[in-house]
C-alpha cells in the first residue's frame, strides 16, 4: 500500500500496524513524522477488550465471579434503573453489553479541565460531561453497547484491588504481557501521536483526556496489542497464560443470540470483544473511536492470524478495514 497517500486521503498523518501470522508478529508498519513502533496511540474502545482480560483474571483468582451482581462490589455507590428502583446485573452481562445500562460512549476532556472521578462519571455529577449511568432495560433482554457499564466495572475493580485503576491494569495485564509501551494513565506525554478531527483540524492539546479508562483510556501501540492477542491465542491452543483456557474460551463464545451489524460486519458479542467470520475463519476483536483516533484489532480463534491498526484521525475509520483486508484478506 502507498501509506502516505492512504493517510492523506483519510486526513491522517500517522499510523501503527502489526500483523500476526502463525502466532507471531510477522509485519509491522510505523508511518508518520517521527513515528516508530513505540509511538503510542489512543486505543479508544479497544481498551474494553484489554480490561475484560483483567476482569477474567480476577475471576480466575476467585476475587469475583462472572455471575455475581455488580452491586456486590460497588460499595456505597447507588445503582438504579429508569424508574429509580435498585438495578441488578451480573459481571458477565456488563462485559457482554447485555446488562441494560446506558451511556454509549464518552467525549473526553480538554487539557486544563478538571477530571471527574470514577464515581462522578457513574453518577453523572460535575465535572463529568456525560449522563448518569442508569439501567434502561431488563438485564439479559438484548444487546446494547454501554461504555457506562464498563465504568461501573472500573469502580468495582478499583474497590476489589484497592489500587488506582492504571496501576491495577499494569499489574494484571500490561506488565505480565510485556506491553511496555502501553498505559491507562492520562498524564502520558512522551512518544504519543497527535489526533485530528475532520478537515485536518488538530485536536486541541493533541488529544482528549479520558478518565473513563476502562472504557476508552488505553494508550498503546499496534505491537503491544499484537502481544495481547497472541497471548490469548496461545492460551486457546493450550499454553499457560494469565487467564485459564476455560475463561478465554468463554471470552470468545457468543453471550447472546443477537446478531449485530457493526461497521458492516455481522458479529456476536463475547466478553469484552466481538466474534465474527472474516476471511473464512472465526475472529475475535474490537474497534475503537476516540476524538482524533481510530483503532481496530482482530485475532483468529484457531489459526494464529491477526491484525492491529491504530490511526490518528476521525476520518480514518474506513482505512482501518482497508489495512486489515490488505494483510489478512489475501
Amino acid at each position: 500500500m502507498d501509506w502516505k497517500r492512504e493517510l492523506e486521503e483519510h486526513q491522517a498523518d500517522s499510523l501503527s500496524v502489526a500483523v500476526i501470522r502463525n502466532f507471531q508478529i510477522a509485519d509491522t508498519v510505523a508511518q508518520g513524522d517521527g513515528v516508530t513502533a513505540h509511538t503510542r496511540f489512543q486505543a479508544a474502545s479497544v481498551s474494553k477488550m484489554v480490561f475484560a482480560a483483567a476482569v477474567l483474571r480476577l475471576a480466575a483468582e476467585g476475587r469475583l465471579s462472572l455471575e455475581d451482581d455488580i452491586g456486590r462490589y460497588l460499595g456505597e455507590l447507588p445503582l438504579h434503573n429508569a424508574e429509580g428502583r435498585p438495578a441488578r446485573a451480573t459481571v458477565r452481562q456488563v462485559l457482554a453489553h447485555t446488562a441494560g445500562f446506558g451511556v454509549h460512549g464518552f467525549y473526553g476532556y480538554g487539557h486544563g479541565e478538571e477530571l471527574p472521578t470514577t464515581a462522578q462519571i457513574v453518577l453523572g455529577e460535575p465535572p463529568c460531561n456525560s449522563p448518569k449511568v442508569v439501567q434502561e432495560y431488563r438485564p439479559g433482554e438484548h444487546w446494547a453497547y454501554s461504555g457506562g457499564g464498563f465504568m461501573l466495572l472500573q469502580n468495582c475493580v478499583e474497590n476489589i484491588s484497592g489500587l488506582p485503576f492504571a496501576d491495577f491494569m499494569e499489574r494484571a495485564v500490561l506488565s505480565p504481557l510485556e506491553m511496555g509501551d502501553s498505559t491507562y494513565r492520562q498524564d502520558v506525554m512522551e512518544h504519543i501521536a497527535k489526533g485530528y478531527t475532520t478537515d485536518w483540524n488538530p485536536v486541541p492539546g493533541g488529544h482528549q483526556l479520558m478518565p473513563e479508562q476502562a472504557a476508552a483510556g488505553l494508550w498503546t501501540t499496534a505491537v503491544d496489542l499484537a502481544k495481547f492477542g497472541i497471548h490469548l491465542q496461545n492460551i486457546l491452543r493450550g499454553k499457560a497464560g494469565i487467564i485459564p483456557r476455560a475463561l478465554v474460551e468463554e471470552m470468545v463464545t457468543p453471550q447472546h443470540g443477537d446478531v449485530l451489524d457493526l461497521e458492516d460486519t455481522a458479529c456476536r458479542t463475547g466478553l469484552g470483544c466481538y466474534i465474527k467470520q472474516l476471511y473464512g475463519e472465526t475472529y475475535f476483536g474490537h474497534s475503537g473511536s476516540n476524538v482524533g483516533f481510530k483503532a481496530l484489532v482482530n485475532f483468529s480463534v484457531q489459526n494464529g492470524k491477526g491484525c492491529c491498526v491504530l490511526v490518528n484521525a476521525d476520518a480514518a475509520a474506513p482505512l482501518r478495514r482497508r489495512i486489515q483486508d490488505f494483510f489478512l484478506g489475501a
